[in-house]
């Protein structure tokens, strides 16, 4: 089954890797599930159904295959997969070593901007790069409304 058919399928919970060329990078989508499916399987810390990234797989394997990187994406998961170093995810991440670890999310229908977040309450690289990010959207007219934010935690 291709990446795009596996990242459609609602019923089942999979985790998708695809490794290209190593170049440092690798591109995870932690939350993916189908269009249609608001919720993942797993609870977060308060008990509730975590919201799933609607669709945001087909752009973290979209993204990594234009830079050639490698990709993991958990489809429609049972369990919050990048909350755990024990985990499938985080394990195979770990065996490749990538210099930089690019997590896409995308949380509920208001969001439209990006969001770039270090993990931790160090801001100074991700507000660089959303910077320099948004110097490099001046330049495309279809990309001027688009919000780039960089903050930590």
């Amino acid at each position: 089954m291709s990446g795009e058919l596996m990242l459609e399928c609602s019923t089942v919970s999979l985790l998708i890797i695809e490794e290209r060329e190593d170049n440092g990078i690798v591109i995870g989508v932690p939350h993916h599930a189908p269009k249609g499916i608001e919720y993942l399987k797993c609870k977060n810390e308060k008990g509730n159904y975590r919201v799933a990234d609607e669709n945001a797989g087909f752009l973290g394997r979209y993204v990594a295959e234009k830079i050639n990187s490698h990709s993991i994406i958990a489809n429609n998961y049972y369990f919050d997969v990048n909350k755990n170093l024990r985990t499938d995810y985080s394990i195979q991440i770990a065996k490749w070593k990538p210099k930089y670890l690019i997590e896409i999310h995308g949380h509920g229908n208001d969001c439209y901007g990006v969001l770039i977040s270090s993990g931790s309450k160090n801001d100074e690289h991700t507000i660089a790069l959303a910077d320099l990010l948004n110097e490099k959207k001046k330049s495309i007219n279809s990309l001027q409304d688009l919000e780039i934010i960089g903050k930590g935690g």
